[in-house]
């Protein structure tokens, strides 16, 4: 069967139904398959233990690989993570699965996966495969650097987009004898990121920047520990910024800051989550409006960022306005200067 173009597979039709959409998770799975079948990677899918269901296996090089590949409406959960988790455990010892998911995944799922056994699996979202879709980076290389990088930092996420940045950053730099002072703003998913992109949109910004996932709460240090050590070892000048929410565990989330500090990350920590930050900063009447739109994929606060008042939110929130003089930026509406 051919596969589709992951493309056409993104915008549902107006009368999509319970049935477009679970045929859409078939053809996600068919799309998947030839970018592994395009690199000679062996896949086998639809495998069916006793038992239990496994999407596939694929080959790189000696080394095999578990996959399971989902598309939801929200983000993945931890609980779905754990089931894949748990059928990975019960294959060979140093077998390491794949979890590919459209619907990239909930900040909670990605930290659970940091706590109890010792980590197997490997994590790809939207724009990961969006960019191995479009030929930006092919699977295998996707494979090595996200390899590479769970390796040594124990975590199961990386965002590709951070790999490709670090690429042109290093052929600009060979390319010119200017150094210019880039800042990476870091949030804890994919769904964040896309909320702050849309809530920067109202300020004039005159430095270089730009906005990366690290895939959980509990992620952004790690992420901040790789990109300073990645980006001193070439001399490059990089200024890092995290925007983080509160995490359950209190004690946990005292030793992620410390571990930011003393990375020298400027902090915007928010005393609760996006949605609810932003939600102060809308007017009241477009508040009990949204109540009714669908929340799904974190679609409410990117709402709320579209309309938030930016000149407000400088005024009540210290630190998020030092993050905006320091991006050299100023609300679009207003008559300062940045």
């Amino acid at each position: 069967m051919k596969a589709p173009k992951l493309k056409t597979l993104l915008t549902p039709p107006p009368n999509a139904d319970k049935a477009w959409f679970q045929k859409r998770g078939r053809d996600f799975e068919l799309v998947l398959n030839k970018f592994l079948s395009d690199e000679d990677m062996e896949p086998r899918t639809n495998m069916r233990p006793t038992g239990e269901e496994i999407d596939g296996s694929f080959a790189m090089g000696d080394r095999f690989f578990l996959l399971e590949a989902k598309w939801h409406a929200d983000p993945i959960p931890a609980s779905s993570l754990y089931a894949f988790k748990g059928k990975v455990d019960g294959k060979l010892i140093g077998t390491i699965g794949a979890f590919f998911s459209m619907s990239d995944y909930s900040p909670d799922a990605v930290d659970a996966l940091l706590f109890g056994k010792a980590l197997n699996l490997i994590l790809f979202g939207h724009k990961d495969l969006s960019l191995i879709n479009d030929g930006k980076i092919t699977m295998q290389e996707a494979m090595r650097v996200k390899l590479r990088y769970a390796t040594n930092y124990g975590q199961p996420f990386f965002a590709l987009e951070i790999h490709l940045k670090e690429l042109a950053a290093s052929k600009k730099r060979a390319s010119t004898s200017k150094h210019r002072s880039d800042w990476i703003i870091l949030v804890e998913s994919a769904s964040d990121a896309q909320t702050i992109d849309e809530l920067l949109k109202k300020f004039n910004i005159k430095a270089e920047f730009e906005v990366f996932p690290a895939g959980g709460q509990l992620s952004v240090a790690p992420l901040a520990k790789y990109l300073i050590t990645k980006y001193n070892s070439k001399k490059h000048n990089l200024n890092l910024a995290a925007i983080i929410t509160p995490s359950p565990d209190s004690q946990l989330q005292k030793a992620h800051i410390r571990d930011l500090e003393s990375y020298e990350v400027q902090l915007v920590n928010l005393s609760s989550s996006l949605e609810d930050w932003l939600s102060s900063y809308v007017p009241v009447d477009y508040d009990n409006t949204m109540t009714m739109f669908t929340n799904s994929e974190g679609k409410m606060a990117k709402r709320y960022a579209s309309r938030a008042n930016p000149d407000k939110l400088l005024a009540e929130n210290p630190t998020f306005s030092a993050l905006i003089d320091n991006l050299k930026a100023a609300p679009k509406n207003s008559k300062s200067k940045g």
